[in-house]
């Protein structure tokens, strides 16, 4: 449940695959509890995320959350998010989760997930 020492989070919704490199229930049963504990939140399991980020080579567990209005019409950037390969990492995203996503470092860099390579600019 999101503590009352922070604002709830705003819509939002958090994508995660349950496909390719993870067998790990734990760290998605931890999310999904985060996700039920904000306003507003939805989380939904889904195949193999690679047409939005790069994944192939990392092992763990990928996301993309996608700020967006309360009928989930999009507001903002999504976030790719990943690999999670530790339960402090999986604790670093709920907890970012449950403070409404904020853009002040709070998600450390190396739980950003680099793009897809479709979605990379390439320089000539």
């Amino acid at each position: 449940m999101a503590s009352s020492a922070h604002p709830p989070a705003g819509p939002f919704t958090l994508v995660v695959c349950t496909y390719c490199h993870t067998e790990d229930s734990d760290s998605r049963d931890r999310l999904q509890r985060t996700v039920r504990s904000c306003p507003h939140g939805v989380m939904v399991s889904t195949g193999c995320l690679q047409k939005m980020l790069h994944c192939r080579s990392d092992r763990g567990l990928h996301a993309v959350v996608q700020p967006c209005e309360v009928n989930r019409s999009p507001t903002g950037p999504l976030v790719r998010i990943g690999p999670l390969k530790t339960a402090v990492e999986v604790d670093a995203v709920a907890v970012w989760l449950e403070k409404g996503r904020p853009d002040d470092g709070t998600l450390p860099d190396r739980l950003h997930a680099a793009p897809a390579r479709r979605h990379v600019s390439w320089l000539n």
